[in-house]
């Protein structure tokens, strides 16, 4: 049994202990990763409410909001304690340096959000915060050339769409850095030039795709990302999960990521 079986059965194992969710299940504590099935949303439809996915009401410091306001998904928020918002926190710094932000240099960020994006682009400069950088959130409803007013105004280095990306062509280059960011609920973008931020709404930040680079980067110490053989759909996992655990859970696309197959489903 390799390291990462091993891991994935631990994890299942006290998701299946501390939880109502994963008991009803699994329905038997798992001692092999071949009785740890793949979930989809479908499944989460089995709990009475999102307390019974939770491993400890209360450590819940709060929840963060959906990057989808109006996803009719559950469950709609990620709830965390203090010990979940660290582990978030290093998924943003690492995803930064990814992307090739340098910390000593002061970075200024434009966060680009829209009314149903506006809660989860708050939270996203709330962590850029944190690192000690300026960050702002602009609301934009119009084209091309509201965006390059908003962006002379705050004058920042990177500008952070999360909504609205068809407006990455509006802005100059190199002076101003734009990041896309992208949900596994959007349709992927075929589009290597821009480096972006992948997220979901169950898991917040996932990992990052430099520019140029076809594969996204993710922090393997806190997430396992598999390939359910039969869908060949990437499913996540969430190994250091001390308040909301994710087992196997189906981000409802294939990722691009190093150790994703390359063969397609038949």
């Amino acid at each position: 049994m390799s390291d990462v079986e091993d891991v994935l059965i631990a994890t299942a194992g006290k998701a299946f202990r501390l939880t109502r969710f994963y008991g009803e299940v699994y329905e038997a504590e798992p001692a092999d990763v071949s009785e740890i099935p793949f979930v989809s949303v479908s499944d989460y439809h089995r709990a009475a409410g999102l307390l019974d996915c939770v491993v400890d009401r209360e450590a819940m410091i709060g929840t963060l909001p959906p990057y989808f306001k109006d996803a009719s998904r559950f469950p709609f928020t990620v709830p965390e304690d203090e010990a979940e918002l660290v582990l978030r926190q290093r998924r943003i710094v690492r995803a930064l340096h990814d992307l090739g932000v340098d910390f000593g240099a002061s970075p200024r960020f434009l966060i680009v959000a829209d009314g149903r994006r506006g809660p989860f682009a708050c939270e996203l400069a709330k962590g850029i915060y944190w690192e000690g950088f300026q960050a702002s959130v602009t609301f934009l409803n119009g084209a091309g050339d509201d965006l390059r007013e908003d962006v002379a105004i705050h004058d920042p280095d990177y500008v952070v769409l999360t909504s609205r990306r068809h407006l990455r062509h509006a802005l100059e280059r190199p002076r101003h850095t734009v990041m896309l960011v992208e949900h596994c609920g959007d349709r992927p973008i075929d589009d290597l030039e821009y480096p972006s931020l992948l997220y979901a709404d169950e898991v917040d930040l996932i990992g990052s795709r430099a520019a140029g680079r076809p594969v996204y980067d993710y922090d393997a110490e806190q997430l396992l990302i598999e390939v359910d053989p039969a869908s060949l759909l990437s499913h996540v996992s969430k190994l250091q999960f001390t308040c909301f655990p994710l087992v196997r859970y189906g981000l409802g696309q294939r990722l691009p990521t190093a150790n994703a197959p390359k063969k397609e489903a038949s």
